[in-house]
């Protein structure tokens, strides 16, 4: 991995964006649509978002594996998701600007990692579900393709010593990966293959909701 700390710190900015973007665009009546992430619904994704942010913003200040593991699955979030999910997302971006935080080693529950690690482990986390929130309640699902081709060139950096990951025998945290469709699939279709997202699933309607 050769890229500058500004390119790094920018797939961030892209990644987190996008997700926000997609988000500003969620329909009222549908936060309770289903997601390709199958135990979670929208909300529950945002939630997820947020949460990581405040996480990963915990671990460059400093946090433990064990505060990261015990808030990881925090109970429901109350008021505008959206407002809540920039603010953390500023936060977080503020933790990675810090002077040295790249380099610091953060104590990531699978595996210290150095700040740098981190953020890459942050960027694919991001782009990918902000392919399932657009999947989710039928917005633009295309992603980022500079940022997806970083990742995918990057995908053994990111997750070299990682012990939960979709290169590591164990995969608790990821669905299995599934077969692209064609020899010529696209550079998002292999990055949405290889963490294991089925991209045959019927888009959800926006009309349906479970409120």
């Amino acid at each position: 991995m050769n890229d500058t700390d500004s390119t790094l710190l920018s797939y961030f900015d892209t990644a987190a964006e996008g997700f926000g973007d997609r988000l500003w665009a969620v329909p009222d009546t549908s936060w309770e649509n289903p997601t390709p992430c199958t135990e979670w619904n929208v909300r529950q994704l945002v939630h997820h978002m947020i949460q990581g942010s405040r996480i990963y913003t915990s671990l460059l200040h400093g946090g433990s594996s064990a505060d990261f593991m015990a808030n990881l699955g925090q109970g429901a979030l109350d008021g505008d998701l959206v407002t809540t999910y920039r603010d953390a997302v500023a936060e977080c971006r503020a933790a990675f600007h810090v002077a040295g935080a790249l380099d610091r080693i953060v104590d990531y529950p699978f595996g210290p990692v150095p700040g740098r690690q981190l953020l890459g482990l942050y960027v694919v986390d991001a782009i990918t579900h902000t392919w399932d929130l657009a999947r989710a309640v039928r917005l633009d699902e295309r992603l980022d393709a500079r940022t997806v081709s970083w990742i995918l060139h990057n995908f053994g950096w990111i997750y070299q010593g990682v012990s939960e990951s979709p290169i590591a025998d164990s995969r608790r945290y990821y669905g299995p990966a599934t077969e692209t469709s064609t020899p010529d699939a696209s550079e998002q279709e292999r990055l949405l293959h290889a963490m294991g997202r089925d991209l045959q699933a019927v888009r959800h309607s926006r009309s349906t909701a479970h409120a």
